[in-house]
């Protein structure tokens, strides 16, 4: 194996990260580290020997201390990039829904392994699946119960039927995917049904506030003009905006758009973008459709069709019908 020279002096090294006594430390070396081997400094053969021999050297105690946790998630996150197995994507999972540590970084290295998982398909399983839904949950709730008690569910007859939200986890130019996804719907509210809305971008697609080391971290772009903007133009149209800080899931933001969301009382709220805590805790007093049920493709006649036939069901009180699908799509 004409590679082993370069996967002994990556052996040696995260080996040192791992047994150090603060990993802390090592932060920026562990995602330059981690950088190298995922782009293509090893080969996939290279890889599984580097995880082998990383495997047959670590060894974590029952009883952990807060820096032992650290260096046990990294070793699994590492060992996830690597093997792209999935007993070991079951056990990072397990292994953070039980590590002892705040939520705000639980939140964290969850959307972490959501990313693996929409790199690595292949490795999601149905235990997987329904460790981190039993995750999320926790972490939605702790955000409820950090942000306090919103409006109960507010009835059709109060809110606003010429009035909707769109909520994105990201938002940047109309060459990317999700966010022209984004302008098609918003531009078929306003020219097809006639309605009112506003894009919110939460923000908080891969959030990087509360950061934990890791052999790689991934985050997401923002558009930092659009900070402090209040509208974006889609096809000539202007569409009021509103964009989150870069350390959401904030309790500050959040109570914010629950408070705005409490007082426009829209009609209905469509959510861009799945696992969205803004999207979670807004269902709580208004109808969230998920975004792809509205757009599954990019055809405008789809989109004006299902925001239609989405808006019938609401208005004839049908609503449980959506969010009971939703939870079966969950299962």
């Amino acid at each position: 194996m004409n590679e082993l020279p370069i996967v002994k002096e990556y052996e040696n090294r995260i080996l040192e990260i791992l047994t150090s006594d603060d990993i802390t430390e090592c932060f920026d070396e562990m995602l330059q580290i981690g950088a190298r081997i995922i782009s293509g400094a090893l080969s996939a053969e290279g890889k599984r020997e580097l995880a082998n021999r990383i495997k047959r050297s670590m060894y974590f105690w029952p009883h952990e201390t807060t820096g032992d946790m650290l260096r046990h998630v990294a070793y699994l996150h590492l060992m996830v990039r690597l093997t792209e197995d999935r007993d070991f994507f079951i056990e990072l999972l397990s292994y953070i829904e039980g590590i002892r540590i705040d939520e705000r970084y639980r939140f964290f290295l969850l959307m972490q392994t959501r990313y693996i998982s929409y790199q690595k398909p292949q490795i999601i399983t149905v235990e997987a699946d329904r460790i981190f839904h039993r995750v999320y949950l926790r972490c939605k709730q702790f955000y409820a119960d950090r942000i306090g008690k919103t409006s109960d569910y507010i009835k059709l007859a109060d809110r606003e039927c010429d009035q909707t939200v769109i909520l994105t986890q990201q938002y940047l130019t109309d060459s990317h995917r999700e966010t022209h996804i984004v302008n098609l719907i918003a531009q078929e509210i306003l020219v097809s049904m006639c309605q009112k809305t506003i894009i919110i971008n939460t923000n908080d697609l891969l959030p990087v506030g509360n950061v934990v080391p890791l052999f790689g971290i991934e985050g997401h772009n923002s558009m930092q003009y659009l900070a402090n903007a209040n509208n974006v133009f889609v096809r000539g149209l202007s569409v009021p905006y509103f964009q989150c800080g870069d350390m959401m899931p904030s309790e500050n933001e959040l109570k914010v758009i629950m408070g705005t969301l409490q007082e426009i009382r829209p009609e209905y709220i469509i959510s861009c973008g799945d696992h969205s805590i803004t999207a979670s805790l807004a269902a709580k007093f208004l109808p969230v459709i998920p975004g792809f049920e509205i757009a599954p493709n990019e055809n405008p006649q789809t989109i004006r069709e299902n925001l239609l036939n989405y808006r019938r069901m609401i208005e004839e009180k049908r609503f449980w019908q959506i969010r009971f699908r939703v939870q079966e799509a969950k299962k």
